[in-house]
């Protein structure tokens, strides 16, 4: 008889200076971002990076992107008629 050992990696979870453990693993860093963005709203565009510790947690850390709403004006452009 064999018997087949299932080892899992531990992960961590990290936003800004926030650690939060591992729900299971049965859900994906996606799962959970989409968890945090209920209580962290600026991580609507999140970026995920994953580096293992040297003690061979995973940790995965989200970030958010900054970004512009709407799109830029060429240089020297007029603004639209109605503008401020």
């Amino acid at each position: 008889m064999t018997t087949q050992e299932t080892t899992t990696t531990r992960r961590v979870f990290c936003y800004g200076d926030k650690q939060f453990p591992d729900p299971g693993a049965e859900y994906t860093p996606e799962h959970v971002l989409t968890h945090l963005r209920g209580f962290f709203p600026e991580l609507g565009h999140a970026k995920t990076e994953e580096k293992t510790l040297a003690d061979g947690t995973l940790e995965i850390t989200f970030s958010k992107q900054v970004t512009r709403k709407g799109a830029a004006l060429p240089k020297g452009a007029p603004f639209p008629k109605g503008s401020p």
